[in-house]
């Protein structure tokens, strides 16, 4: 039986990056189908914090993995090691997803813009990248910038911090999974809940 998975997410992400190579997985794997749902990190109504002052590192103190770095490394995965345009806002890049799912190439495309971002260091928010990714993609370009200006699917995008945990989600990504929201997890959890749930 297949099962469907919303999986919240932004693109600019670091463990959105892994999140999209998961989600590949649980669909070659487990057949899983996956829904990705649009959350911006960074609304436009969203103020900025102030950037952290340096940490101060011991030297003698040995280093400490992060979470993150712990993820990748029980995943296999890598972060691609190119300049990335920084602070970018994604709305635009929601919009465009968006308008691909409704043409029935929501996946493929989401993987397009998951890719051209981290892979290249592409601006996904902006317009005219976007018209180009739909031109070499074979999506409908006028269409795009169409939904894209109008804010077609604005309803559809959550934005963070307040309107986000009013749905449950308080990080990105998370997949649901049967009735489990399940953030920030290695592939294997993700696994072993996607083969519970089939089961009950």
């Amino acid at each position: 039986m297949s099962l469907t998975i919303p999986v919240a997410h932004d693109f600019v992400c670091p463990w959105c990056w892994v999140g999209l190579l998961q989600a590949k997985r649980l669909i070659a794997e487990e057949g899983a189908e996956i829904e990705w749902v649009g959350y911006e990190l960074w609304p436009e109504d969203l103020p900025k914090p102030p950037p952290s002052p340096p940490k101060q590192v011991n030297p003698d103190r040995p280093p400490v993995p992060s979470r993150l770095e712990f993820l990748l490394m029980m995943d296999g995965v890598e972060l691609p090691s190119v300049e990335r345009p920084k602070g970018i806002l994604t709305h635009n890049a929601h919009e465009a997803l968006e308008f691909a799912k409704a043409q029935g190439r929501g996946f493929e495309f989401c993987e397009i813009l998951y890719r051209a971002y981290w892979e290249r260091g592409v601006n996904i928010n902006d317009p005219a990248q976007l018209f180009n990714l739909a031109d070499r993609h074979g999506l409908d370009q006028i269409g795009l910038i169409k939904t894209i200006a109008e804010r077609t699917y604005a309803d559809k995008i959550v934005g963070f911090d307040e309107p986000s945990y009013a749905t449950g989600i308080y990080n990105v990504p998370t997949f649901t999974i049967g009735d489990m929201r399940y953030a920030e997890q290695p592939y294997a959890v993700l696994q072993r809940a996607v083969r519970e749930a089939k089961h009950t």
